[in-house]
């Protein structure tokens, strides 16, 4: 069964659970590598916990969808006013693949900025501690077009806002200066790159997204002293390295052989990007590399 398919299967299924007068299914970050399903009630107005698709297709197994289907209903049962979710101070920074997702977002009336070869959306992400968890409970929503207009600002305003949130209060995020870094990023092709010290790993809950986040870009620039180029990897993964002493056209080789390696292994269904970015210790700016080369040699002609 292909994923396309059992997002559909699942849908039909958990539809026959639950009462269509006053709940509904929904599909947050629709088009996208990040795509979660929850429950939604209309009166009074209340969201449950979501759950990642491409995890549930992960740990799906062949005629198990019954059985999985009941673990998500009381999944479900866990919920909060969507109110109280849908706060300024809740919004988080996700990225898509831009050719893949950007008609999705449009058509789900989803703002996103085009950055590269990705389209940068919004979610509400809202931790909530309860006593009887072990972890705490993520609620997600997804910013709209009307959320924008209720606070008088356009999408550049809203992500040059969101982007100095403290990222390290929302997200679970992990900076890996290990000697093993490269081989926790690159796998198989850790050996394309010389064993330096000057690598660094980011993982985040949010994905590759956390490179918009220069506070922590920041704090690697500020330790390598120079600008860095920033390599998107399987989607939930940045290696990092600084600008001098390292080749673009190797470092894009190696993120396009990352991606088309979980391709084929089929860990991701669509890429959320193909480029290296640059990020620019000064102004802060993250901009695909290629392009301020490409600038560079301009201005030096």
């Amino acid at each position: 069964m292909t994923y396309e398919e059992y997002k559909q299967g699942l849908i039909t299924e958990l539809g026959r659970h639950i009462d269509e007068e006053h709940q509904r299914l929904i599909v947050i970050a629709e088009g996208t590598d990040n795509e979660e399903i929850a429950l939604e009630l209309m009166q009074p107005p209340v969201c449950s916990q979501s759950l990642s698709i491409h995890s549930l297709y992960r740990q799906w197994k062949e005629g198990e969808l019954t059985a999985q289907v009941s673990s998500i209903c009381d999944y479900f049962e866990k919920k909060r006013a969507i109110e109280t979710i849908e706060q300024l101070e809740n919004v988080t920074i996700w990225a898509a693949n831009f050719e893949k997702a950007a008609e999705k977002l449009e058509g789900n009336d989803i703002p996103y900025l085009p950055v590269g070869d990705m389209a940068v959306y919004f979610q509400f992400f809202d931790e909530v501690y309860d006593e009887d968890e072990q972890w705490p409970l993520d609620y997600k929503r997804p910013v709209q077009n009307e959320h924008l207009k209720q606070w008088g600002l356009t999408v550049q305003e809203l992500f040059d806002k969101v982007k100095y949130f403290d990222m390290n209060e929302r997200f679970q995020t992990v900076l890996d200066t290990s000697r093993a870094v490269l081989a926790h990023t690159l796998g198989a092709l850790s050996g394309a790159l010389p064993d330096t010290k000057d690598y660094y790993g980011v993982y985040s809950e949010n994905g590759i997204a956390i490179m918009f986040y220069p506070e922590g870009l920041s704090e690697i620039s500020r330790r390598l002293d120079d600008d860095l180029y920033v390599m998107p990897l399987s989607n939930d993964k940045i290696l990092v390295c600084p600008i001098s002493g390292h080749s673009l056209e190797t470092l894009q080789e190696i993120v396009k052989k990352s991606n088309e390696m979980d391709k084929r292994a089929e860990v991701f269904p669509v890429q959320v990007s193909n480029m290296v970015f640059q990020f620019d210790a000064e102004s802060l700016a993250i901009q695909p590399a290629a392009q301020i080369e490409k600038k560079t040699r301009h201005k030096a002609r």
